[in-house]
């Protein structure tokens, strides 16, 4: 007989752990019975045709007391389906879900997985889902590395993130839309993606982005996400970019336009492992990134440890590496005199991902050498590799 394995997501609405939750649920059915619950069946985003979804029904609340009966709501729905069903394995995505599986009793095992660094530094989350879960996961072995000095667990393991490199370079070959008219110049498009959303530091990329655009005019920025970055837009006017940068929106497939573009920036305060500079390996679209402190030294470097130890524009084995950035939000535009013209004021860290920029775009050796090496190493965030490690944990349980 099969064993019954419950994925737990909030909702099925775009973003990284809601598409690994689906992935998930399409690699384990073969060896598993597998049910997907979610809170709330809101604008689902992804093709969730043939898996069994269960619908909780039990979408989020304002106001603090009512968000604490929602957790207590959703741990007793949740441990009430799994007795029924007689869940073997519940494996949750993301902070709610966590707690609420953290605090079920219906499954005879319980694995909850951490995907980002702002989940790691919540102690008394942490704690909670350490606690009542029994193995934790998490998406970078930093992350690992970190919980286990912090927190003292001894069951935390790494599981990267899985890619499906195949559909997402048969998904690049399809046509976009009208904004493809973006991409059909002469000019060289930087492109990056994410919702709207401080950690995601687009306000340093826009200003970062000005600094490269005065050095070399031909360059066009595309910031692919959902949100309506009215902030951002405010910053592109100042900066006097507006033919130059364009807000797509989200895109259901993003793939064709990382697949025009010539390079992917990342400027993230902070990551756990951003499925989104492995898709961008996968199509073989050279990286510059900030060394945040999370996932892309991991991604772009064999060594994480060395990657992460550097503190300057560092050619890594995969893509570029830059020091991290200010957290601290700044949508202010301001200038500084020259003999030649006026020029953005940057930061440090902005100015040396400036640089990498142009070292990207002007070594054709380097830019070559990481177009050929991306399909390479996108093959080791694989939904293969994933799926046999994930086994391999869950019956290790």
């Amino acid at each position: 007989m099969k064993k019954k394995i419950m994925l737990i997501t909030p909702m099925l609405h775009q973003g990284g752990f809601e598409r690994i939750c689906v992935m998930t649920a399409r690699l384990l059915a073969k060896e598993y019975d597998v049910y997907v619950a979610v809170f709330s069946m809101e604008d689902v985003a992804f093709d969730i045709s043939g898996l069994h979804i269960i619908d909780l029904g039990l979408e989020s609340r304002q106001g603090k007391l009512a968000k604490v009966l929602n957790v207590f709501k959703r741990s007793l729905k949740l441990s009430g389906v799994q007795k029924k069903i007689g869940i073997d394995i519940s494996y949750s995505f993301g902070m709610t879900a966590n707690i609420a599986n953290a605090l079920t009793n219906g499954a005879q095992k319980k694995i909850t997985a951490c995907h980002s660094f702002e989940e790691i530094k919540n102690r008394f989350y942490m704690k909670l889902i350490s606690r009542f879960s029994d193995k934790v996961l998490c998406c970078s072995k930093k992350m690992t590395d970190l919980v286990e000095k912090t927190y003292g667990f001894s069951n935390v393991e790494t599981i990267w993130n899985p890619c499906d490199t195949e559909e997402i370079r048969q998904l690049s070959d399809r046509k976009g839309s009208e904004d493809m008219i973006f991409w059909e110049t002469k000019d060289k498009v930087l492109v990056s993606m994410g919702r709207e959303d401080d950690v995601k530091g687009f306000w340093h990329l826009i200003k970062v982005f000005k600094g490269v655009n005065e050095k070399q005019p031909d360059t066009r920025l595309a910031i692919i996400g959902d949100g309506t970055f009215d902030e951002y837009r405010e910053l592109v006017q100042k900066l006097d970019l507006e033919d130059k940068v364009l807000f797509t929106g989200l895109k259901r497939n993003p793939f064709p336009y990382l697949k025009e573009s010539d390079l992917y920036l990342l400027t993230s305060i902070s990551e756990g492992l951003p499925n989104a500079l492995v898709e961008a390996l996968a199509v073989s679209l050279p990286i510059v990134s900030v060394n945040c402190l999370s996932g892309p030294a991991e991604i772009l470097h064999r060594d994480w440890k060395v990657a992460e130890a550097k503190i300057e524009v560092f050619g890594a084995d995969y893509g570029v590496l830059t020091p991290a950035l200010s957290p601290s939000k700044n949508l202010c535009a301001e200038f500084e005199e020259k003999e030649d013209g006026r020029e953005i004021k940057l930061e440090d860290a902005e100015k040396q991902f400036v640089d990498g920029i142009l070292l990207m775009l002007n070594d054709t050796e380097l830019y070559n050498k990481y177009s050929q090496l991306a399909g390479e190493r996108a093959e080791d965030f694989s939904k293969e590799a994933y799926l046999k490690k994930l086994i391999s944990c869950m019956e290790a349980l």
